[in-house]
């Protein structure tokens, strides 16, 4: 797969995935503490942010995640580098754009990101399971040509 492709795909799905995370924040504040969702709100270098944030997670993603070995001993200790270097990334950015403020606001961040990384995995699955039946399919033809 072309890298900056893949590197533009994992950035979209990321930064998609914060903007529902941050949706859902809102709504469980809304639901718990009966806070209105008309407080709710985001500034122009927050937006920022999260792409930012989903473009340096895709780069890590690309350097660490994007040349697929296998379900070995390797690919696991990739797969837990990953996932911290992921968390510190997004820790850090959340500190320096404001997102948290206390203990409570870096809880919520942490599950967004739990959330987030949970959801990215699968829809990744996704696409390539999706792909490798669109390649089978492709070898099938042409299999049944000869």
């Amino acid at each position: 797969m072309n890298k900056l492709k893949f590197w533009l795909e994992q950035t979209m799905m990321i930064s998609f995935a914060i903007y529902l995370g941050i949706v859902i924040e809102g709504l469980v504040y809304l639901i718990f503490k009966g806070e209105a969702l008309s407080t709710f709100s985001l500034s122009w270098y927050q937006l920022i942010s999260v792409i930012l944030t989903g473009a340096l997670c895709s780069l890590l993603t690309l350097f660490l995640l994007s040349d697929y070995e296998g379900a070995g001993k390797r690919f696991l200790i990739k797969v837990i580098i990953h996932s911290i270097g992921l968390y510190l990334i997004v820790s850090f950015m959340g500190w320096i754009f404001n997102w948290y403020t206390g203990v409570t606001g870096f809880i919520m961040v942490t599950l967004i990101f739990l959330m987030v990384y949970v959801f990215v995995w699968l829809v990744s699955l996704w696409f390539y399971k999706r792909e490798e039946v669109q390649i089978n399919k492709a070898l099938d033809d042409i299999r049944d040509e000869e």
